[in-house]
């Protein structure tokens, strides 16, 4: 697979710094500047995807670079991070290396100096490791009653038919709790709320893990819902949050993440950055198309690239002239996927107590579903042989 080449961020807002940086590696990598608020910053991260940040330390610049770095470590923790100053002001040096950067690059540095710091920063990076992993996929939904949390739901249960008691539903989803309603599970003692999770991030173990969250006992599926409160979610911050999703991932092969009708644009996009993958459901109605289109909107102004999203059409009925592929074209999104009018099925098997995945596999639903999931599971087996970081820069630098 050819591999794309590696890209910068490069925080500075001097135009002559920029001009060095950009002589010095030359067509080595592809370099990416921003010099706005941190907010802006976000938003490149989100667009870019960097491999490297390197953020301008010199006084002239008039930057918070020790800011920049720490709350770049937060919203990032895997982006390695190297600083660009003069080393003849050692406060800049200082400074820098107190807020945790790989590196210092100096102006005065030549242009195979210059290359041989940020190669060895990224090959100091991390390695892709064969400890479990868990795969994050994420269900968006604009507005409540689009059959985010049945998706979900049915998505959750197939899951955990390949792989039992390693599968685990966010119930995110409004109306409150609504994940529960789907697949029941009785309080148990020492079971936690989101919140609750978080604040005892720095204690969550295996054993937490196994005690922490409520489980549907006919399916396995382990389900961890908001706090009744919505405004305990005030007390924990977002880099937290996106802290304890990529811890779980070491203990659950697969998370599902239903957010449909959240209001919490910040939350929701911190989520969508430690995500694996992301579906966008909407009906064939106007109103429901717009109310996508908004919070793709909102979504593409956090940074977050939503081009990469799958869209799911529910219910899609081949009578209505809007198609599915049109709402895909008017929402930006390339994949599209359709699921069929089961509504009366659906509703009875929740009454019943049960998932219609469960129940009747060869319901055109269920069916629909186990579509979805080969295309999840194949983009999954591409994302887990994909190259690490380190592996890529190494064959560009090869060359």
């Amino acid at each position: 697979m050819q591999q794309s080449m590696p890209r910068i961020l490069f925080i500075s807002g001097s135009d002559a710094n920029w001009l060095w940086l950009s002589d010095a590696v030359g067509d080595r990598f592809m370099l990416v500047r921003e010099s706005g608020t941190f907010s802006e910053i976000t938003k490149r991260v989100g667009l870019v995807s960097p491999s490297m940040a390197v953020v301008d330390y010199s006084p002239q610049v008039g930057l918070d670079a020790s800011l920049i770095v720490k709350e770049l470590r937060e919203l990032a923790p895997d982006l390695p991070v190297v600083a660009m100053g003069s080393k003849d002001s050692t406060e800049d040096v200082v400074n820098a290396l107190r807020s945790g950067v790989k590196d210092f690059l100096s102006l005065d540095s030549s242009a195979g100096e210059v290359t041989k710091i940020l190669t060895g920063v990224v090959e100091k990076a991390p390695q892709p490791t064969n400890e479990r992993k868990g795969y994050a996929l994420v269900i968006l939904g604009g507005r409540q009653g689009v059959g985010s949390t049945t998706l979900a739901v049915n998505l959750a249960v197939q899951l955990a038919k390949q792989n039992k008691d390693s599968t685990l539903l966010l119930d995110f989803g409004l109306p409150l709790g609504d994940g529960l309603v789907h697949l029941p599970a009785e309080d148990k003692q020492g079971a936690m709320d989101f919140v609750e999770c978080v604040r005892n991030l720095k204690r969550f173990d295996a054993t937490l893990a196994k005690t922490a969250f409520r489980r549907h006992n006919q399916t396995g599926v382990a389900i961890l819902s908001l706090p009744r409160n919505l405004a305990d979610l005030r007390d924990i911050s977002a880099s937290d949050a996106l802290k304890f999703l990529n811890l779980i991932k070491s203990f659950f092969e697969n998370i599902v993440i239903d957010l449909c009708g959240f209001s919490n644009i910040e939350f929701v996009a911190s989520l969508l950055r430690s995500a694996d993958a992301t579906m966008v459901l909407t009906p064939q109605s106007v109103p429901g198309i717009v109310t996508a289109a908004e919070m793709i909107k909102s979504l593409n102004d956090k940074g977050i690239a939503t081009q990469t999203f799958d869209l799911v059409v529910t219910p899609c009925h081949k009578d209505v002239a809007l198609d599915a592929e049109s709402i895909a074209k008017k929402l930006n999104i390339e994949t599209v996927h359709v699921l069929p009018d089961r509504r009366a099925q659906l509703i009875n098997a929740v009454n019943g107590g049960q998932v219609l995945s469960a129940i009747d596999t060869k319901d055109p639903y269920s069916k629909a579903v186990t579509q979805l999931l080969d295309k999840v599971n194949a983009n999954r087996k591409h994302h887990e042989n994909a190259s690490g970081l380190a592996s890529t820069f190494k064959k560009w630098f090869k060359k």
